[in-house]
């Protein structure tokens, strides 16, 4: 697929405040697309929500040693629900290196890890590399404006229970990723699905 040119500089290394920019920008487009997320599984963008996501979560990571990091993810899921938050459109890989800027606006783009799920993920993979004080400024916002709009849930709840399950959708990235390259490449990518389990263990402690 072909796309126009997107004018401005990937903004890997983004610092803190461009950060919390561009989690305003893509929560307002969250926002939009909640009356969409059934329209969007129908034309083909896949469906993680809930059970689907441990389902999915399970048969990429069957070839890997993932069950004690799977273990509970079901259970896991089926809380995150109870914290009442929609699910809708989700980035898949929000870093700020797949974000442009020109100084008048922030373009998203690389949307090929997309899906309907939890919102969190997209804050989650935002925040990652920051100091810990500043990622939990930049999740406290991010809760707030989803207060904001959907009163009575509970987004800080639900963000601690999807971190070790963010690292868990990382390692199934990687290993879908590993199964389609050429096996002169793997030398480059073998330690991802690893790394990845291993964060979601430490997550859960």
């Amino acid at each position: 697929m072909l796309l126009d040119h997107v004018p401005g500089e990937d903004r890997y290394g983004a610092e803190a405040a461009e950060r919390a920019t561009i989690a305003v920008r893509h929560h307002a487009l969250q926002i939009r697309t909640l009356p969409a997320v059934d329209r969007l599984v129908a034309a083909g963008v896949p469906d993680l929500r809930g059970a689907a996501l441990a389902r999915w979560l399970r048969a990429t990571l069957a070839p890997h040693p993932a069950h004690r990091q799977l273990a509970d993810v079901g259970t896991r899921l089926d809380e995150v629900a109870r914290c009442g938050l929609p699910d809708t459109l989700v980035h898949g890989d929000l870093h700020p290196g797949n974000v442009r800027a020109d100084g008048r606006r922030h373009t998203v783009i690389d949307w090929g890890d997309a899906f309907v799920g939890h919102p969190a993920f997209d804050i989650l993979r935002l925040t990652e590399q920051l100091p810990a004080g500043t990622a939990a400024a930049l999740v406290a916002d991010w809760c707030a404006r989803w207060r904001a709009d959907v009163p009575g849930c509970r987004p800080e709840r639900a963000v601690a229970l999807l971190r070790p399950v963010a690292w868990l959708r990382m390692a199934a990235v990687y290993a879908m990723f590993l199964a389609g390259i050429e096996p002169s490449e793997r030398v480059y990518h073998d330690r991802d699905v690893p790394e990845n389990l291993a964060r979601a263990s430490a997550e859960t402690g």
